[in-house]
């Protein structure tokens, strides 16, 4: 749980989410009560109701505020240098970067998206919002004549599978125990690989 430190400098609101999320994480979403979220976080249960109304709800808004949505559009909207390699790079880093932070939520949602109406498809707009960044990212690129030609979803969804791939493994399936190469190398190879491939022989 929460320290009682880190939880005063929040707040109330954020105590409630992160209360939540590290008690379904723990003990899973439908054994989590309110009051126990309440009692958590040092607030009433009509304060937990007032500002989420219910346990789904709360979920919900996790997934929305937590996941990687709103960053990775910034960084697409203003960090993009139109350089394969460089783009890729920074697009695959703050991606893991983001999935590491939030691998609580993420967590609950692989383990609860099928059990609550709903939550499976909230959970998915994320990685398609991303797919179609990554769609206009390439469609561009191969206008600008830096990619060869092809079904730029196609190439999106072979990015978005290397990077995803990795974050599991190393998350949820003890990829520490199948490889001691570090996330960092593993990230920088995948993408050089993966631009060498789209990479017209002609400016390679």
């Amino acid at each position: 749980m929460e320290t009682n430190e880190k939880l005063e400098h929040m707040s109330t609101r954020d105590k409630i989410i992160y209360v939540a999320i590290n008690l379904m994480a723990k003990s899973g979403y439908k054994s989590v009560t309110i009051k126990e979220i309440a009692k958590h976080a040092s607030v009433s249960e009509m304060t937990v109701f007032r500002h989420f109304g219910t346990k789904k709800q709360i979920m919900e808004y996790a997934i929305d505020h937590f996941y990687y949505t709103a960053p990775m559009k910034k960084i697409f909207n203003e960090n993009i240098e139109w350089d394969l390699e460089k783009d890729l790079l920074l697009v695959s880093k703050s991606y893991h970067e983001l999935m590491n932070r939030n691998v609580k939520v993420i967590s609950i949602a692989f383990k609860e998206g099928n059990t609550i109406p709903g939550l499976l498809d909230q959970i998915n707009k994320h990685p398609r919002q991303l797919k179609e960044f990554l769609v206009d990212y390439f469609s561009k690129m191969q206008e600008l004549g830096k990619i060869i030609p092809s079904d730029p979803e196609t190439y999106a969804m072979i990015f978005l599978y290397l990077s995803y791939g990795e974050f599991v493994s190393r998350s949820f399936v003890a990829g520490h125990m199948i490889t001691s190469i570090p996330q960092e190398e593993i990230i920088k190879t995948s993408v050089r690989l993966f631009v060498k491939s789209l990479t017209p022989q002609s400016i390679s």
